[in-house]
């Protein structure tokens, strides 16, 4: 990628770091996920309308050190690391104190347990930003791995028989009525790369058993299935990245490579029906993440749909990311709730702008402090 290509990327990725620090330095208020759960449908939270803002934050302050990291820019990593700090504080202080399984994606709806996708977010990012602040998630990883199956399985949920009675009732209720059970490939993946990233050598035996777990929810066609999100790249991130991280075994990897190179559209880009942005970017991103890489006019192609859709502003449209099956418990046939962040579909625009920058499309370092 040289000449009038590099000059497009680089605009592009200025454009991105601005727009990304002007929300930093807001407290990223477009990240803020805002639902209503009517009393009618059986839901008991003093107010029917709920915010959260912690667990994307959590995610995209990592995401944003993976940027800083690929970028030669010293002032742009200074501030990431910065503002990574402050996220992990944010997120250290939404620590519930009354629930064993220490954060809920959210905290004020009694019938949404803590939850080990946001433990998992919450310990990556101290290992990576604030290691002072992982011994907050000793209790809550205890009760998760206290909770882990012969084959390395968590249930998703963490409810603990020490959460107070009437409180341990609700969010059983909710998980009978709206959110089901089960042990979830996409949280479990990220559970065990938080660990392992946290201290690899007092949770190597763990992880590995994950991964071995991840290895047998891979699909036929390479791919794994997320109960919890948008788009089959993002699990492939997840998963790969812990495969990576562990050395999993490389016939799953290399089938995961093949269904990411198979599924790219002729335009260059990735997405069910159309290119989308963010699908794109972590779909580039995975294939880093398992060691491949894109050809070069491939590669291309994928970075200007990722030129082109940016917007004039320096952001992207929010893709969706977070998906909510609220009838999940009941087979599936309720509603499906989504959500999307442009703040965070921007960081991983700007990620992958970067990598293509730096080098095509690097293989990441399997001993690195890549994130998700």
């Amino acid at each position: 990628m040289r000449g009038a290509v590099q000059s497009r990327i680089a605009s592009s990725i200025a454009g991105a770091k601005r727009y990304l620090l002007e929300q930093a330095a807001d407290g990223f208020p477009e990240a803020r996920h805002v639902m209503t759960f009517p009393r009618r449908a059986g839901f008991s939270a003093e107010s029917e309308t709920q915010s959260t803002d912690v667990f994307t934050r959590a995610v995209l302050a990592g995401v944003l050190l993976d940027a800083a990291e690929l970028d030669e820019d010293g002032g742009f990593r200074d501030a990431v690391r910065a503002i990574a700090r402050r996220e992990a504080e944010h997120v250290a202080g939404a620590r519930l104190r009354g629930r064993a399984g220490g954060w809920s994606y959210f905290p004020g709806l009694p019938e949404l347990p803590p939850d080990l996708d946001s433990l998992s977010a919450a310990l990556l990012l101290f290992a990576r930003a604030a290691p002072d602040l992982a011994p907050l998630c000793a209790g809550p990883v205890a009760l998760a791995l206290g909770r882990a199956g012969p084959d390395g399985a968590i249930e998703t949920w963490l409810i603990s028989s020490h959460d107070d009675p009437a409180d341990r009732a609700a969010m059983e209720r909710g998980v009978s009525l709206f959110w089901g059970s089960g042990a979830d490939v996409d949280v479990c993946a990220h559970f065990y790369l938080a660990l392992w990233t946290h201290d690899p050598s007092r949770y190597a035996k763990a992880a590995r058993l994950g991964a071995r777990h991840v290895e047998s929810r891979q699909r036929a066609d390479g791919a794994w299935e997320a109960t919890w999100y948008h788009g089959s790249a993002y699990p492939a991130v997840l998963c790969l990245r812990l495969l990576r991280a562990v050395g999993g075994r490389k016939e799953a990897m290399a089938h995961a490579l093949e269904h990411l190179r198979d599924s790219a559209r002729p335009e260059g880009g990735w997405g069910a029906h159309e290119t989308i942005p963010q699908e794109t970017a972590l779909a580039l991103w995975a294939i880093a993440c398992s060691g491949g890489e894109v050809p070069a006019a491939a590669s291309v192609r994928a970075v200007d749909c990722l030129v082109e859709s940016q917007l004039s502003e320096g952001h992207w449209r929010p893709s969706p990311w977070i998906r909510m099956d609220v009838g999940r418990a009941r087979g599936g046939g309720g509603p499906v709730l989504s959500y999307g962040s442009a703040t965070l579909t921007s960081a991983f625009c700007l990620r992958a702008l970067l990598m293509a920058r730096r080098r095509s499309i690097a293989p990441c370092s399997a001993a690195g402090p890549w994130g998700i």
